[in-house]
């Protein structure tokens, strides 16, 4: 059975993504910048098309998984280079910790959302055989079934 549920998104998310007064962020390893690393290495595995984890085993495994860039507001940061200034072992218990919570996001273009499973599955065959099943409507309360 799969799981389907809401994307978590930081505090800051939402109307206030509009404030023109920031200019620059710092990130680390607080809970609202671990979302947003989070959804950039669910970007990135939806992208390659990688299997559903339950956790990442090793560091090196979740390295395949750092490039890109993040967001804060509409600023733009190289996401390897935030990953080398953080602690990398504390790194890999939080996101093991969210992933444990929320499972695997599955974010493409159109969709941005979070999936649990004990199913053997691949992030974007999945998205493309429930796009094909479905619209991408409010039908998460039918998916849950």
């Amino acid at each position: 059975m799969i799981n389907v549920n809401k994307l978590p998104r930081p505090n800051y998310y939402g109307i206030n993504v509009f404030n023109p007064t920031i200019v620059s962020h710092t990130f680390s390893l607080s809970s609202d910048d671990m979302l947003i690393y989070y959804e950039e290495i669910f970007r990135n595995r939806t992208n390659k098309n990688k299997p559903y984890i339950d956790r990442f085993n090793s560091i090196e495994e979740l390295e395949e998984d750092i490039y890109g860039e993040c967001h804060y507001y509409w600023l733009s940061y190289d996401f390897k280079e935030i990953y080398n200034r953080l602690d990398k072992q504390e790194f890999l218990r939080k996101i093991n910790a969210l992933i444990k919570e929320y499972g695997n996001a599955v974010i493409t273009d159109d969709v941005s959302l979070c999936i649990k499973t004990d199913e053997s599955i691949r992030l974007k065959d999945w998205h493309n055989s429930i796009s094909d099943e479905y619209t991408w409507k409010d039908t998460s309360t039918e998916w849950n079934k």
